[in-house]
C-alpha cells in the first residue's frame, strides 16, 4: 500500500507510475482532491479508475471528456491534458448520472449540466451561520464580518448567474424542457435555503435570536430568469 501527503501548485499529481490507461492514452495525472480522498493511498485510487473506465463497465462522454456513471455523489471524470497527450482524473462535483436528479438529463444536455456544476462547485462553499460572522469579527472587527458577507453575496450572485446560464443553454423556442424545469426547481431549493442562511444569520449577529430556521422555506416564490420563470410552490405534501 502506497499513501502519500500531497501539495502541490497547480493541482495536479503526477500518475504516471501508476500505468492507469483510457482508450489508448494514459491517465497521467489526477486532482489534490481527488487523491485525498483516497488518504493518499495511490494503488487504491488506481484500482477504482480501472474499475470506473473498464471496457465492460458503465462510462460515457461528456463533450470533450469522460464521466463514471453511478448512483451516488462521487463520479469521477477524465479530462484531456492540453499539454500532453494523456487524461487528468478529477471528482465531479454533482449527483451520479443514475442519480434520480442525473437521470432526468438526456445525454446530449450532459455537458450543459456539467459546466452548471462546475460553476456551481466553485461558488458554493457552505451555509453561512451566525457563528461565523463572530469569528470574523473576533479576527477582523466590523470589517471581516462585512467582507465575509459580502463575498456570500457574489457567491450567491455567481451561483444564480449559473443557474440562469444553464436555463438558457437548454431552453428550445417553445419553452424550458420539463425535465430542466425539474432540476432547476432542485438547484434553487438549495440555492434559496443557502440565501436564507445568510439573511438569518445577519440579522441574527445584529438583532439576536431569530427563531426556528427551516431548511428550506417552503411557498410560492418566483425565480425571473432571463428566459424563463420558476415558481416554487408548495409541495401536497405540504
Amino acid at each position: 500500500m502506497e499513501k502519500v501527503g500531497v501539495w502541490v501548485a497547480d493541482d495536479r499529481f503526477d500518475l504516471t507510475a501508476l500505468n492507469v490507461a483510457f482508450a489508448g492514452l494514459p491517465v497521467v495525472s489526477a486532482s489534490v482532491e481527488l487523491v485525498n480522498s483516497w488518504s493518499g493511498d495511490l494503488e487504491e485510487l488506481a484500482a477504482d479508475l480501472l474499475e470506473r473506465f473498464a471496457d465492460d463497465v458503465s462510462w460515457c462522454r461528456v463533450a470533450n471528456d469522460v464521466h463514471s456513471v453511478t448512483e451516488g455523489s462521487a463520479e469521477v471524470r477524465l479530462t484531456p491534458r492540453p499539454d500532453d497527450p494523456g487524461w487528468h482524473a478529477e471528482l465531479f462535483h454533482a449527483e451520479g448520472w443514475k442519480s434520480q436528479q442525473g437521470a432526468r438529463i438526456p445525454a446530449e444536455c450532459r455537458w450543459q449540466y456539467a459546466r452548471y456544476a462546475d460553476r456551481r462547485h466553485e461558488a458554493r462553499e457552505s451555509c453561512l451561520e451566525v457563528a461565523d460572522l463572530r469569528a470574523a469579527a473576533a479576527k477582523d472587527g466590523a470589517a471581516g464580518v462585512d467582507n465575509l458577507v459580502r463575498h456570500q453575496q457574489v457567491q450567491l450572485a455567481e451561483w444564480y448567474a449559473a443557474l440562469d446560464e444553464f436555463i438558457s443553454s437548454v431552453h428550445t423556442a417553445e419553452s424550458i424542457p420539463e425535465w430542466a424545469v425539474l432540476v432547476a426547481k432542485d438547484e434553487l431549493m438549495d440555492w434559496h435555503r443557502t440565501r436564507e442562511y445568510l439573511t438569518s444569520a445577519v440579522v441574527e449577529y445584529h438583532r439576536g435570536d431569530v427563531g426556528p430556521r427551516p431548511d428550506t422555506v417552503f411557498g410560492n416564490l418566483c425565480f425571473r430568469f432571463s428566459k424563463a420563470e420558476l415558481e416554487l410552490a408548495p409541495s401536497p405534501a405540504h
